[in-house]
C-alpha cells in the first residue's frame, strides 16, 4: 500500500492488483493505496488485516508445549471465519488451530510442541496466522518469531548453566544436565535464584606455575563451577597453603570459570596445590592437579656480553627458574665512568645510573631472550631482571655498550679493492672493513632493487673485517637495459640504522653493481664430447661481470672430482683436470663436466674424454713402475740379511734336535721294555671271591620287569588300580575281565594292534610301552603269544618287502610293536640260559675289566686310561705312579674294623672314594650301592688327627685359568694310611643300619638314583661333573692343550709319538682274552645246550625267519643272517 502506483489489495483473494473490478470478488473489503483512484473506506497499509506482536520476545524451551496469544487488527469477521497458526521450526512446518477471542483483538493458538534436533543453542521459528480455506496469511509488518532454545546446548557445566539469562528459566538438574524445571525428570533442580552452589568445582589449568619468594605474582585460574559471584570465592583461594589476594582483580573474575589473584610473600622455597573453597564450604573444594612452586630465580650468565650503543642486540640470559612470575622485565643499568665530585659515592651512583629496558621476546625456565634498547652512552652495565616484586642482578658478568660499528670501505676482493657487485645467482664475496664490526651477532647485507630488499648473511672475521655473500635476485629484474644496474645498499646491524642505507650516506662506499649471470657455453664437439690432451681444460664463457674474475667463484667438476680453476677471463675459464679420468655421475660412457656459478647455478656443458693414444706410458704407470722397483730392491736386501741370520739359527736348532731325538730314542726303548715286561704277566679272575657268596641274580619277575620297563622303580602292573569311588570297583573289574577275553581273541587283538600302529600320533615310545604291557598280558599263554608274534612279524616282513627300503635293516630297531615283542619273547624263554650259564662268565668279564683298568692310572676328566680296550681312550703320555694300599674304615666306624683298598697315588679323591665303596659293597647289588658324592673322605692319624680330602681346595695347583684336581700324593698319603668315609649332611641314604652291608637281604641302604659305574663307562663322578659345570677349567693327568700339542707337533713337544703306547692295548686284550673266550664259548656252545633244550626258542625263531625268506623268495643269505644277528646278538646281549 506504500507506493504511488495506485494498487489495490484484494483481501478475499490475497492479491495485489491495479484493476480491482476485474480481480477482486468483494470490493467492499479491499484496501486501496493512498494514490489509488478507486473508491473505498480502507486506504493505506494501516487498514490491512494484520498481526500485532504482544510481547517483545517469545521464548519456549525445545521439547515443551506452549499456547501462543497474538494481537490482531482490521480483521473482517464476516469474511474471515476460520484461523490457523503456522510455525516453521528448523524447516519443519507445524500447524495448529486458532480462534479469535471475544474482544476481536487477539487470536489464541492451540498448544504446539516446539522441538528441534540440531545441536545448537537457539533456533528462530517464524510464525504466521492464516485464514480461510486458501490459508491466506495475515499481514505482519514486524515479523513475529518464536525463539526455541536448548539449555543443555547453552551450558554444559553447572556454573555456566546458573549464569544464563533468567529469561530462559534454565537450571541445573541432578542428572548433570542444564534444563528447564519441567524437563528435569530425575532428582532436585535448582537455578541461580535459590542460591544453591554447584557441586564438584574443578580447576583445569592455571598460569603461571611458579612465583618468586617475594610474591605479587598474578595467577589466572581457569576451571568450572568456581562460584557464581565474586564473593563466592574471595577470600577462599590459597596457593601452596598461602592466601592469594583476589580483591584487586574483581573485574577480571569470570563467574564459574576464571579467577585472578596475586600470590603472597613467603620466606623459603615451597610448593603445593592451588585450592579454591567455594563460599568457604569444605564440601565444594577445587584442587589443582599440578603443583604451584615458590622458587628463587638465579642468573648465571649472558651472551653476548657486548652490543652497540643503538641497541637491538638479542641478549640471551641463562639461569634457573627464569619463567617464574607473571611479569618478567629485563633492565640494563649502566654505570657512567665519571663519578668524581660527589660527596657520597652511593648517592652519586644512584643519581647517575641509567636504566635501559630490554624487551623480552622469549622465555623458559633456563633462558630469557630480550632485545636491548638504545643507551645514552657507552660502558659497562649490570643486567637486572625483575620477576614481579623480585629483583635479581647478574654480578660479575657485565654487559658492555660499545660505540656503534662504522664501515670504512667495501670491496669484492681484498687485493684489488674494486667496488662491490653481484649477479642474480648470488654467491659473490663482499669484503667489508671498519671497526667494532664483531659486536653484531647476525649482521646482514641489504641491497635495494625496486621497492624490495634482498638480504644475505655476513660473517665477522674480527673487529675490523667482515665477509658477506651477495644476495640472490630474480633473473627477470636483474638487468635493466644493456648496462648493469647501480643499486643502493646497506647493512642490517641490530638497531644501528645509520648503516641501513650506507651507500647513500657515504658516497665513498659507492653503489652495488648488479651484473647479468655469466653464461657458460656447452662443448661444440659432436655429442658434446671433448677430448682432453693438454694440461689445461678451456671452457668458453660470456662473463660481463667485472667482479666475477675470482677463481673460487667458479667451480668445475669432472664427474665426481674437481677441476682446479687456474684463471678466469671474460670469455674463458682454464682449469687443471685430474691426472686420471674420474668416475661418472651418470650412465654415460664419459664423465660429465659441470660448471657451478656462485655456488647456486649449475651448467652441464658436455662430457670429457681422456685421449691417451699418443702417450706410451701414463704418469701413474711410471710412478707405479718406480715404486715397484724400489720395493723389489728392498725385499732382496731383507731376504739376504734374513738368510744369513737363519743360517746361524739353523745350526743351533739342528744341535738341539739331535739332542732331543736321542732323548726320545731312550724313552721309546724304556717304554718298549716296560711294555714287554707287562706282556709277560697274566691276570686271572679271583674265583674264590665269587664262590664265597655267589653271583647275585634277579628273580624271574624282577628280571622280566626290568627288561620290559627299564628306568622304572615302581611298576604299575604290580599295583592295584586306584579308584576314587570304591563302589565302581566291581564295574571296573568286570570291564577288565571282558577286555582280557577280547585280548584272547586273535582277530580282535591283531586288528587292535594294526589300528594303533596306523595312527600317526602313536609314537615309538607308545609302541614300546604298549608291547611291554601286551607281553605281560600274554605271558601266561606263551603258545598264543607266539602265534600273535609270528603273525605280526610276518606282516612286518611283508610290509618291508613291498617298500623300496633295504630289507637288511629290518628288526634292527624297535619301531613297531612286533619288534618290541620279539626281545621280550626271548627274555621270557631264555632266562634259564642267562641265569645258569651266561650270567657267571659275563659278570667275571665285567669284574676283570674293572680290575685291569684299575691297575694303571685313569684321567678323571677325559676318561683316558693306561690300560684300555679303546684306542681313543688310551693315555698317550708317560705317567709316574705307584700302587699303595690304604685302610678304609667301614660305615660302622664304631667297630674300628678297616678294609684294605688298593689305590694309586695319582688317583683323585673321588676315584679313591669310588674304589673304596666298590670294595666295601662288592657283593651288594649295584643299584643299591651308595654314590661317592654322598661321602666325604677323611685321612685319620692318631686319636684326633683328621683331614678332609677334596678334589679342589686351597692346595689345588692353579696355572692361569686351569686347575688340577687334587691327588693322594698331593696330600702325602703313604702306604697303609687310615682313611674313613663320612656321610655328608645332604646324603640321600639312610645309614642308621649300614653296619652289616655284606648281605643283600640285610642291607637297609636306600637305592641311589640310576647311574653307571664310573670305572666302566665314565670316570667323571657327579661331584667332578659339578666342578666342570661351574665354568672353571679342570684337568687331572693330561691337559687338553698338551694333547693338542702332541697331535699337531709330535717332534717338538718333548713327548713320545702316539704309536709307542699302542702296546698297552695288547696287554689289556691279552689279560682279558680268557674271560672273553669263556663268555662266547658259553653263548655259542650248542653241544651243552642241546641236551637241556634252552636253545629251542632261538632255533624256532630262526626257522621262522628262514621260512619267511623262502616265502618272499629272498636268495641273499646275508639278509636272513642280518635278521638273526639283529634279533639275537644286538637285542639280547
Amino acid at each position: 500500500m506504500e507506493n504511488n502506483f495506485g494498487c489495490t489489495w484484494c483481501t478475499s483473494t490475497g492479491r495485489c492488483t491495479h484493476n480491482p473490478d476485474q480481480y477482486c470478488e468483494d470490493r467492499a473489503d479491499n484496501v486501496h493505496s493512498a494514490s489509488s483512484v478507486s473508491v473505498g473506506q480502507h486506504r493505506g497499509s494501516l487498514d490491512c488485516p494484520m498481526i500485532i506482536q504482544t510481547s517483545a520476545e517469545i521464548l519456549v524451551a525445545s521439547g515443551e508445549y506452549m499456547q501462543l496469544l497474538v494481537g490482531v487488527r482490521n480483521l473482517l469477521p464476516a469474511l474471515m471465519t476460520s484461523y490457523d497458526c503456522q510455525f516453521n521450526i528448523d524447516g519443519i512446518i507445524t500447524e495448529t488451530d486458532a480462534y479469535l477471542n471475544e474482544s476481536a483483538e487477539t487470536i489464541s493458538c492451540e498448544s504446539a510442541l516446539f522441538q528441534y534436533s540440531r545441536k545448537v543453542d537457539i533456533v528462530k521459528a517464524p510464525f504466521a496466522v492464516v485464514w480461510g480455506i486458501k490459508k491466506l496469511p495475515l499481514d505482519d509488518k514486524n515479523p513475529v518469531d518464536v525463539t526455541v532454545y536448548k539449555c543443555s546446548e547453552m551450558a554444559a557445566l553447572c556454573g555456566g548453566c546458573l549464569l544464563l539469562d533468567p529469561k530462559y528459566h534454565c537450571g541445573w538438574c541432578d542428572d548433570g544436565t542444564c534444563n528447564t524445571q519441567k524437563q528435569c525428570l530425575s532428582g532436585p533442580w535448582f537455578d541461580s535464584i535459590n542460591g544453591t552452589i554447584c557441586a564438584n568445582p574443578v580447576i583445569t589449568n592455571f598460569s603461571p606455575t611458579s612465583s618468586p619468594l617475594e610474591g605479587e605474582t598474578v595467577i589466572t585460574i581457569e576451571g568450572s563451577n568456581l562460584g557464581i559471584s565474586f564473593d563466592d570465592i574471595s577470600p577462599y583461594v590459597t596457593v601452596a597453603e598461602q592466601p592469594c589476594n583476589c580483591s584487586a582483580y574483581r573485574d577480571l573474575y569470570v563467574p564459574a570459570s576464571r579467577i585472578v589473584c596475586s600470590t603472597s610473600r613467603v620466606r623459603s622455597i615451597t610448593s603445593g596445590d592451588i585450592v579454591v573453597l567455594v563460599r568457604g564450604d569444605s564440601r565444594y573444594v577445587a584442587t589443582s592437579t599440578e603443583i604451584f612452586s615458590y622458587v628463587d630465580p638465579q642468573l648465571e650468565g649472558i651472551y653476548p656480553t657486548v652490543g652497540p650503543q643503538s641497541g637491538g642486540t638479542k641478549l640471551t640470559i641463562a639461569g634457573q627458574y627464569l619463567d617464574a612470575g607473571s611479569s618478567v622485565k629485563v633492565f640494563i643499568i649502566s654505570q657512567p665512568k665519571d663519578t668524581a665530585g660527589s660527596d657520597s659515592r652511593v648517592e652519586k651512583r644512584q643519581a647517575t645510573a641509567v636504566e635501559q629496558s630490554c624487551s623480552v621476546v622469549y622465555q623458559n625456565s633456563s633462558h630469557l631472550i630480550c632485545l636491548t634498547s638504545e643507551a645514552k652512552g657507552t660502558g659497562s652495565a649490570i643486567v637486572q631482571v625483575k620477576f614481579d616484586k623480585a629483583v635479581k642482578n647478574l654480578l660479575g658478568i657485565p654487559f658492555e655498550y660499545k660505540q656503534d660499528p662504522y664501515i670504512n670501505s667495501t670491496a669484492s676482493s681484498l687485493e684489488n679493492g674494486k667496488g662491490i657487485g653481484g649477479i642474480p645467482s648470488g654467491g659473490l664475496k663482499v669484503y667489508v672493513q671498519g671497526y667494532n664490526l664483531d659486536i653484531i651477532l647476525s649482521p646482514k647485507l641489504r641491497v635495494i632493487l625496486g621497492n624490495r630488499d634482498y638480504k644475505s648473511d655476513c660473517v665477522c672475521l674480527n673487529s675490523t673485517l667482515m665477509v658477506c655473500d651477495s644476495p640472490q635476485f630474480p633473473a627477470a629484474a636483474a638487468v635493466l637495459g644493456e648496462r648493469p644496474q647501480a643499486l643502493e645498499y646497506g647493512f642490517i646491524m641490530d638497531n644501528v640504522f645509520s648503516l641501513l642505507n650506507a651507500s647513500s650516506q657515504q658516497e665513498a662506499l659507492g653503489k652495488f653493481t648488479l651484473y647479468p649471470d655469466p653464461v657458460v657455453h656447452s662443448f661444440s664437439e659432436v655429442g658434446q664430447i671433448k677430448k682432453y690432451k693438454t694440461d689445461y681444460l678451456a671452457i668458453s664463457i660470456d662473463n660481463q661481470c667485472e667482479v666475477c674474475n675470482q677463481e673460487d667463484f667458479f667451480k668445475v667438476w669432472i664427474g665426481q672430482e674437481p677441476c682446479n680453476v687456474s684463471s678466469v677471463a671474460a670469455t674463458l675459464i682454464n682449469c687443471i683436470p685430474p691426472a686420471v679420468q674420474p668416475g661418472r655421475d651418470t650412465k654415460e660412457q664419459y664423465p660429465d663436466v659441470t660448471v657451478v656459478v656462485g655456488g647456486v647455478r649449475k651448467y652441464v656443458i658436455g662430457y670429457l674424454q681422456y685421449d691417451t693414444e699418443d702417450l706410451l706410458l701414463p704418469i701413474w704407470a711410471i710412478i707405479l713402475i718406480v715404486t715397484v722397483g724400489v720395493l723389489l730392491i728392498l725385499v732382496i736386501i731383507i731376504v739376504v740379511v734374513k738368510y744369513c741370520m737363519n743360517m746361524s739359527e739353523s745350526e743351533k736348532e739342528a744341535k738341539t734336535m739331535r739332542q732331543r731325538f736321542d732323548w726320545i730314542e731312550m724313552q721309546v726303548a724304556a717304554e718298549c721294555k716296560d711294555a714287554f715286561a707287562e706282556l709277560q704277566t697274566d691276570v686271572t679272575f679271583p674265583s674264590e671271591d665269587v664262590s664265597g657268596f655267589g653271583i647275585l641274580f634277579h628273580d624271574y619277575k624282577n628280571y622280566a620287569l626290568k627288561v620290559l620297563f627299564p628306568n622304572e622303580l615302581n611298576y604299575a602292573v604290580l599295583g592295584d588300580i586306584e579308584v576314587e569311588d570304591e563302589t565302581r570297583r566291581p564295574v571296573i573289574n568286570k570291564a577288565l575281565s571282558q577286555f582280557s577275553q577280547l585280548i584272547d581273541n586273535k582277530t580282535f587283538l591283531l586288528l587292535f594292534v594294526r589300528t594303533l600302529e596306523s595312527d600317526k600320533y602313536f609314537t615309538m615310545k607308545d609302541r614300546n610301552v604298549f608291547a611291554s604291557y601286551l607281553m605281560v598280558a600274554l605271558q601266561g599263554n606263551m603258545e598264543y603269544c607266539t602265534d600273535i608274534l609270528k603273525t605280526l612279524l610276518a606282516d612286518l616282513i611283508e610290509k618291508s618287502m613291498q617298500g623300496n627300503g633295504n630289507p637288511k635293516v629290518l628288526l634292527r630297531r624297535t619301531e613297531s610293536v612286533a619288534e618290541k615283542m620279539l626281545p621280550a619273547w626271548f627274555t621270557f624263554l631264555l632266562y634259564p640260559l642267562l641265569k645258569d650259564h651266561v650270567g657267571q662268565p659275563l659278570y667275571k668279564l665285567c669284574v676283570a675289566i674293572q680290575q685291569v683298568i684299575d691297575l694303571g692310572p685313569m684321567d678323571a676328566i677325559t676318561g683316558e686310561a693306561k690300560y684300555s680296550l679303546s684306542e681313543e681312550k688310551l693315555i698317550r703320555v708317560q705317567i709316574d705312579y705307584k700302587s699303595i694300599t690304604v685302610n678304609v674304615l667301614g660305615l660302622c666306624q664304631s667297630s674300628g674294623k678297616s678294609v684294605p683298598v688298593r689305590v694309586l697315588d695319582c688317583d683323585t679323591i673321588s676315584q679313591v672314594k669310588a674304589k673304596a665303596l666298590n670294595t666295601l659293597f662288592c657283593w651288594t647289588p649295584y643299584s643299591t650301592r651308595p654314590h661317592p658324592q654322598d661321602f666325604e673322605l677323611e685321612w685319620r692319624s692318631g686319636m684326633h688327627g683328621r683331614l678332609t680330602l677334596q678334589d679342589v681346595d686351597r692346595i689345588t695347583e692353579v696355572d692361569g685359568e686351569w686347575k688340577r684336581l687334587n691327588m693322594l700324593r698331593d696330600y702325602k698319603v703313604q702306604d697303609g694310611a687310615m682313611l674313613a668315609l663320612v656321610p655328608k649332611q645332604s646324603s640321600l641314604f639312610n645309614l642308621s643300619h649300614s653296619c652289616t652291608p655284606n648281605k643283600y637281604e640285610n642291607s637297609s641302604l636306600k637305592p641311589s638314583p640310576p647311574h653307571s659305574p664310573s670305572s666302566l663307562s665314565s670316570s667323571i663322578t657327579t661331584e667332578q661333573q659339578s666342578l666342570l659345570e661351574t665354568g672353571a677349567k679342570h684337568w687331572h693327568l693330561v691337559k687338553p692343550t698338551d694333547s693338542d700339542v702332541i697331535s699337531e707337533q709330535p717332534d717338538r713337544s718333548g713327548k713320545l709319538v702316539r704309536e709307542v703306547y699302542l702296546n698297552r692295548l695288547l696287554y689289556t686284550k691279552r689279560a682279558l682274552h680268557s674271560f672273553v673266550g669263556d663268555l662266547f664259548q658259553v653263548i655259542f656252545n650248542y653241544e651243552l645246550d642241546q641236551n637241556t633244550g634252552v636253545l629251542l626258542p632261538i632255533k624256532y625263531m630262526f626257522d621262522f625267519l628262514d621260512d619267511q625268506a623262502l616265502h618272499h623268495e629272498i636268495v641273499d643269505p646275508e639278509v636272513v643272517h642280518t635278521w638273526k644277528s639283529n634279533r639275537y646278538i644286538l637285542t639280547l646281549y
